[in-house]
């Protein structure tokens, strides 16, 4: 194939118009592999203006060696099970061992740069690391004819995504498989990695119904002091990310991290989405930063009281409110499923309030002197009135007072009078 591949390029850069036909018939191949295959040719020329390819995009294609044929190196790709935005995984046969595996390369294949590979080399090495039962292991990594690969487990099932689509779990299988994924993380946490980018599509549900971490495209190694240095950049995927790792400002990032994750992943088992979904990445972040997450008794009834307590615990905004570690939070999923009291206590209305205003100190600020303006208002208004209705009091009461006086003095006078008038009669007598 990569034959038929650099001749066809070589006589289209010359001028001609070769045929499929004609290289289906000279090397004996399907016509309609052949078809697929050398419209990516056509692709690629389309940069140097020869596509005949119409609808030529004009950005360089990843030519998979399954279109090419199936045979890579030791083993022979079958299909392609998974595509993203940096790789491409096959179920393919390892030709030694004849077992099945999982293979997964660069999707920009030999054109990689120096970023793709390190990032690539990154995920192998930090899986290669990890020898546990619910975290899907690596067997070999290397490159065939310029393309990167590795090798690992096939695990026969759906990815968690689709299951919930599919069917949602029930509440305990939603706390079983948390609980079990917590440990996985935990241990990787041992081991000094950090996932990072832990989300529902990332974890496999193989056929005896237990969960399987996948994808460590994005995992660090954790430095001495538990928590690893920021590059600045934000990595990882807005609905599922911790605030801290969507804040570039922040310098450092812990397991802690992880742990919000795994509540995000608790949030959509328990009410079929994610604590929070914008219509754009940016709006996501900034719903996940500056907003609570909707409880999940409210999407769904059924949800226990405890087990929403555990969810909204790992969705804390500040780390230190999360459980400590994956297998404290295991250790409560576990105390939830054996139906024992769990430690956590859900956030009164006074700790929600005294969040908000840590999230939001300007609004809350003048929501503050509103709130005062208002009370003072409040309570000035009536002080007023009585004041008034005090001044009125006592002008009356003085009023009265002044009347009553007036009157006295006038009786006064009159008896006076009366008794000068008796005394002057007498003295006439």
């Amino acid at each position: 194939m990569e034959l038929i591949i650099t001749e066809y390029r070589a006589r289209r850069r010359w001028g001609s118009h070769p045929q499929v036909d004609e290289y289906a018939e000279r090397f004996h191949r399907d016509i309609d592999k052949l078809k697929r295959v050398l419209a990516h040719v056509e692709k690629d020329l389309e940069p140097e203006g020869m596509s005949l390819n119409q609808e030529a995009t004009g950005t360089t294609s990843f030519i998979t060696p399954l279109e090419m044929g199936g045979d890579f190196g030791s083993y022979e790709l079958l299909e392609e099970i998974a595509r993203g935005g940096m790789g491409v995984v096959f179920r393919a046969r390892q030709k030694g061992l004849n077992r099945i595996v999982a293979i997964k390369m660069i999707l920009s294949g030999q054109l990689a740069t120096e970023h793709d590979i390190e990032r690539f080399h990154t995920e192998a090495a930090a899986a290669a690391h990890l020898q546990h039962p619910n975290i899907v292991s690596i067997h070999e990594v290397g490159s065939v004819d310029g393309q990167y690969f590795f090798s690992m487990e096939y695990v026969a099932g759906f990815s968690l995504d689709v299951v919930i689509n599919m069917k949602p779990p029930t509440v305990i299988q939603a706390a079983r498989w948390t609980k079990t994924l917590a440990e996985a993380i935990h241990y990787a946490h041992q081991q000094g990695i950090l996932h990072r980018d832990l989300k529902p599509s990332n974890i496999m549900i193989d056929e005896q119904q237990n969960p399987r971490i996948t994808d460590f495209g994005l995992a660090k190694r954790i430095q001495a002091d538990n928590k690893l240095t920021s590059t600045g950049q934000i990595m990882g995927t807005p609905s599922y990310m911790s605030p801290e790792q969507a804040d570039p400002t922040k310098q450092t990032i812990g397991p802690s991290s992880d742990i919000y994750s795994l509540g995000s992943i608790l949030y959509e088992l328990l009410t079929g989405k994610p604590p929070f979904a914008g219509s754009s990445p940016l709006k996501t972040i900034n719903l996940m930063m500056e907003t609570e997450p909707v409880s999940p008794r409210v999407l769904n009834p059924q949800v226990n009281r405890n087990l929403e307590t555990i969810c909204l615990k790992c969705l804390e905004k500040q780390p230190a409110r999360r459980y400590r570690s994956a297998l404290v939070l295991a250790e409560e999923l576990e105390r939830f499923i054996q139906h024992e009291p769990i430690l956590a206590r859900p956030a009164n209305t006074m700790e929600k309030f005294w969040r908000w205003c840590c999230r939001k100190p300007l609004v809350a600020t003048l929501s503050g002197v509103a709130i005062l303006l208002t009370l003072l208002l409040a309570i000035a208004g009536p002080l007023a009135a009585w004041r008034q209705q005090a001044l009125r009091q006592t002008a009356d009461l003085a009023s009265n007072t002044a009347i009553n006086n007036a009157r006295k003095a006038r009786e006064q006078a009159v008896q006076a009078q009366a008794a000068r008038q008796l005394a002057s009669q007498n003295l006439q007598l």
